[in-house]
Order: structure tokens, then sequence, then C-alpha cells
């Protein structure tokens, strides 16, 4: 079927910019070189040492200084082997789009920046795909060999397709994968009515045993009609029924209903307290994730 034209030179130049913005990010929290971009577990407290000019004044530890007389600042240590997996929708509905990256693509160079991201920084990544079932799992490994596969894999049109089986997703990764890990799972959100409340139980065991950080995307056409009086031809591909309308008359109700069903997602996602990231396909996902992750470092950092 072909392949997604993933842009290198234009993928790189965003990784930089994350990596640049996320080296600036320590605080009394981590030590130097710890990314807090995934921060959350996987560091243990080494030991003080005496604060010096080229460190961070953020991360003197001011109660261990009136004890001691001396400026002192905390260390900590990075477990080995921490691990990054990504949770990727490769179902049906991620093949809409309106812009020039369709959702499906837009998402898969989002996961291969934050990958490289996280190899730079020593971890280990996974990856998971799925959508009626679990189509591909790539357990989390080192190098840029996993990165290779994981570009193989997301670039590759055949990939994707299928219902939408949130539920199965969850269950997998609970049983999987080890605790304490990083979790980035990444999707619409809209690959048909999701029951919320029989969610719940399995959401916070999933929150609770990760670190997890749910990655919204949408397609301006998700929850917005076009202003313009525009006739609208649109295909169902769970149920393969089509519809034929106006843009101009279904609008407001449309917009209703979309606002409607985003409040019910964050809702459900802070009930289960899973922090969540919203992503549109119009836009560069570059200055909405590094402003995520500064709130989310400076939360973590009281």
């Amino acid at each position: 079927m072909g392949r997604f034209p993933i842009e290198i030179i234009d993928l790189s130049s965003q990784i930089e910019i994350i990596n640049r913005n996320m080296d600036n990010m320590q605080t009394t929290s981590a030590g130097e070189g710890y990314f807090s971009i995934f921060r959350g577990s996987g560091l243990e407290f080494k030991g003080y040492r005496e604060y010096s000019l080229s460190d961070d004044s953020r991360r003197i530890d001011w109660k261990a200084s009136l004890r001691s007389n001396k400026i002192l600042i905390k260390e900590y240590f990075q477990e080995k082997g921490m691990d990054v997996i990504f949770v990727y929708d490769v179902s049906e509905s991620m093949l809409f789009g309106s812009q020039r990256k369709i959702k499906a693509h837009f998402g898969a160079e989002f996961v291969l920046a934050l990958a490289s991201v996280a190899l730079e920084s020593n971890y280990n990544i996974g990856l998971v795909c799925f959508s009626d079932k679990i189509k591909h799992i790539f357990f989390p490994s080192s190098g840029d060999a996993q990165l290779g596969l994981f570009f193989n894999i997301l670039g590759d049109h055949n990939t994707y397709g299928g219902e939408f089986n949130l539920e199965g997703a969850v269950d997998f990764v609970n049983a999987a994968f080890e605790h304490g890990s990083v979790v980035f799972l990444v999707s619409d959100f809209l690959g048909g009515k999701i029951p919320f409340e029989s969610y719940t139980d399995k959401f916070k065991v999933l929150a609770k045993k990760f670190n997890l950080i749910s990655v919204v995307l949408r397609d301006p056409r998700d929850e917005f009609m076009p202003d313009e009086d525009v006739n609208i031809y649109v295909s169902n591909p769970y149920s393969n029924s089509n519809v034929f309308f106006n843009s101009k008359k279904i609008k407001r109700k449309y917009e209703e209903f979309t606002k409607k069903q985003k409040e019910d997602l964050v809702g459900f996602l802070k009930k289960v307290n899973a922090e969540h990231l919203e992503l549109y396909c119009d836009k560069p996902f570059v200055d909405p994730t590094i402003a995520f992750f500064k709130r989310r470092d400076a939360l973590l950092s009281r």
C-alpha cells in the first residue's frame, strides 16, 4: 500500500529542539543529565555534595545546608534499564485527516521524535500498536536498531486499520510491562463510544502502575465544521455506511456534540489520574509538547 513520507530532516530538527529544551529542565528533584520529560520513576538518591558555581541553584537542599553549615545539593542516579513504552492507536479513525498530514502520519512522527529523545537519554524504548487487537509489539530495548524498527512499522500503511479496542490494549500493557515504566498512550480516542465507567478501574491500575501520559491526537474536523457552506460526503470505516450533509446546517449541533465528547474524555483522564497532552494535526507538535513537560516539571518539583 505504501508508506507515509516521514520527513527526516524536519523530524531531526524537531528532535533537536525538544532535546535542547529538556536539557534545561533540571530541578531540585533531578540529577544532572536526567531528562525530566520522562521523570516520575527510575531515580535513586545518591547523597549530598557541596554546591559549586556551575550547579543549578534550584537543586540546593536548604534544610541539609543549614544543618551542615555548607551549601549542599542532592545528587541522584538513574536506575539502568528504565523503559519508555509507546502504546499507539493504529485503528481506522487514525486514518482520517483534513490537513497535510493525517492523524496516523502526524502521530507516527510524534512517537519517533520522543522515542529518539528517550534513546539519547539512555532509556530503553518499546512499542505496542493496537486496533481491535495487538498488531505489533516491540519489547523495550536500546539502540538505533530499535528506533529503525519503529520507523519501519509506523511508516507502513499496512500497519493501520481495524476497529478500536482500548480495553484490550490496557489489559495487555498492565500484564506485559514492569511497574514504573513511562507509558505514552497515543490515540485520538474516537474509534467508537468509550464506556468510561467500565474502564475506570483498569485505567486507575494503569496510571498507578506506570507513569502514564495520554496523548490525545486531533484533526480540526474532529471538533469543528468549516465556516464555509459546503456539502460533505463521509464514510464510516466501521460500518461502511455513507452520509451526505451540509456543514452549515449541522455545524452547531456537531460542535456541541464534540465539545461534550472532549469534556467527557478529559474528565475521565483526570478521574483516573492520567496526565494528558493534546495535539492538533494542523500545528507542529514541538511547542505544545515542550510546554506540557515544562508544566509537568514544575508540578513535580513542588
